[in-house]
C-alpha cells in the first residue's frame, strides 16, 4: 500500500501511525491532514478509493463524511451570528414563524443547535421526496412536537440537527445550507467541500465500505435512538453513500462530501479565531461563542454523557474524546471521519476514511491523534 503526501520535518511518527493503520486495523483508503497554527505539517493520503474497482485514493479524492458535516453547517450559522444576523438567544419562530407550532414558540436558536429542543425525529420519517421540496419538508419540520419538554434535556440530533438549522439558515439568509457553504465558506477559503454534490463531482468519490461490521440487532427500531438514527431511513440504503439520486440533495447533517484538507483549513481559521491566510471569516469573539460549551451531561440518545456547544461537539464524552482541553470542539463521523480544532495548541486535525467501523472511539483516529500530540511535545 503506497501513502502519497507531505510532512514536515518532526512529524514522521504521524506517517509512520497512518502506514500502521492500513498494515495492521484494516484501513481501506484514507486521508489524514494536519495544521499547526495554521501552518500544514501533515497531508497524508493512501489506499483505495474503490476497492471493488481497484482505484486508488488520489489527492483530490472527496468523500461523504457524515456527521462530520454538523461541523461545517455550524460554520455557516457562525458568521450568520457574527453579522448580527442570527440571535441565539432569540426563539427560532423569531426568524421561522411556523416553527412556534406544537409548543415550540419559546425554544430558542441556541438550545435547537446545541440538541436540547426534543426534536431528534419526526412523527413520519424523512423522505428524499422530502428534501427536494424545502417548503414542505419545512412544514413537516415546523409541525413536529418535542420528544421532551425543550431545555430540560438533550440528545443528540443525528439527522434532524441539520435539517432544523439549514431552514433556519434560509429563513435568516435566502440561500440553501448548501450555497451558503459554497459562496461564504468553501469559497473565500479555496475548500472541496460540498453539501449537494455537483453531479460533475462523482468521478472523485471514494465509495464507503465497512471493515467491522456491527450487529443489527444492537438498534432497537422502535426506540429513541433507532428513530433517531433512521429519521431519514433512505441514508441507510446500501450505497447511498455514493447514489447520485441521494448525494444531489442537500442532507446536511450527514452527507457532507469533502476532504481531510478541506477540514483541516475550516478548522485551522476557526481554532485561529476566524481567519486564516489573510482570509478573515468571523471574529474571534463569535468563534469562542460558538464554540463554548452549552449543554453537558447524559445524552438522552447516545445514552451516554455529551457535550456541545452551538453545533459543534465538545471532547468531553467517549464519543469525542480528542482534547484534554475543553476548550477544544469539532465533530465525529460515523465510521471513523472526524475533524476538531484544539485551540490551546493550535492544532487542527482532520481524518476522513472509507472504511467504516462502528466503534465510537475508533483506534485509527485516535491513534493518529496521539502521534501528533507527541510530535508536539518532542
Amino acid at each position: 500500500m503506497h501513502v502519497d503526501g507531505f510532512i514536515a520535518p518532526g512529524f514522521a511518527p504521524v506517517q509512520a501511525a497512518f502506514e500502521e493503520n492500513f498494515a495492521i486495523h484494516g484501513e481501506v483508503g484514507a486521508a489524514l491532514a494536519v495544521r499547526l497554527r495554521g501552518a500544514p505539517v501533515v497531508d497524508l493520503w493512501g489506499g483505495l478509493a474503490e476497492p471493488v474497482s481497484g482505484r486508488s485514493w488520489e489527492h483530490d479524492t472527496v468523500q461523504v463524511v457524515w456527521s462530520v458535516t454538523k461541523g461545517l453547517v455550524a460554520t455557516c450559522l457562525a458568521i450568520l451570528i457574527d453579522r448580527d444576523r442570527l440571535d441565539p438567544a432569540l426563539p427560532v419562530c423569531r426568524y421561522w414563524p411556523e416553527f412556534a407550532a406544537a409548543g415550540k414558540q419559546t425554544v430558542t436558536v441556541a438550545q435547537l443547535l446545541s440538541h436540547q429542543a426534543g426534536l431528534p425525529f419526526l412523527d413520519e420519517p424523512i423522505t428524499l421526496d422530502q428534501v427536494a421540496m424545502p417548503d414542505a419538508l419545512a412544514d413537516a419540520l415546523a409541525a413536529q412536537r418535542p420528544v421532551w419538554e425543550p431545555g430540560t434535556a438533550h440528545g443528540y440530533h443525528a439527522v434532524t440537527w441539520g435539517f432544523y438549522a439549514s431552514e433556519l439558515i434560509r429563513r435568516v439568509d435566502g440561500r440553501t445550507v448548501g450555497a451558503f457553504l459554497a459562496e461564504e465558506v468553501a469559497g473565500p477559503l479555496g475548500l472541496d467541500a460540498h453539501i449537494g454534490l455537483p453531479a460533475a463531482e462523482l468521478p472523485r468519490l471514494a465509495h464507503l465500505t465497512t471493515i467491522a461490521p456491527s450487529d443489527p440487532g444492537l438498534l432497537d427500531l422502535g426506540s429513541e435512538l433507532g428513530r433517531t438514527m433512521l429519521a431519514l431511513p433512505e441514508l441507510a440504503a446500501p450505497g447511498a453513500d455514493h447514489d447520485p439520486s441521494v448525494l444531489t440533495w442537500e442532507v446536511p447533517s450527514g452527507l457532507g462530501v469533502t476532504n481531510a484538507r478541506a477540514l483541516a483549513r475550516v478548522y485551522a481559521m476557526l481554532g485561529a479565531g476566524g481567519t486564516l491566510d489573510g482570509v478573515r471569516l468571523l471574529s474571534a469573539e463569535t468563534v469562542a461563542d460558538v464554540t463554548s460549551t452549552v449543554v453537558a451531561g447524559p445524552d438522552r440518545i447516545l445514552g451516554d454523557h455529551t457535550a456541545f456547544s452551538l453545533g459543534f461537539m465538545k471532547p468531553e464524552t467517549t464519543f469525542f474524546a480528542v482534547s484534554p482541553d475543553p476548550a477544544a470542539f469539532g465533530h465525529p463521523g460515523s465510521g471513523g471521519p472526524l475533524a476538531f480544532a484544539d485551540p490551546a495548541t493550535g492544532l487542527a486535525f482532520a481524518y476522513v476514511t472509507n472504511g467504516q467501523s462502528p466503534l465510537n472511539s475508533d483506534v485509527r483516529a485516535l491513534g493518529l491523534i496521539k502521534a501528533v500530540r507527541e510530535c508536539l511535545e518532542r
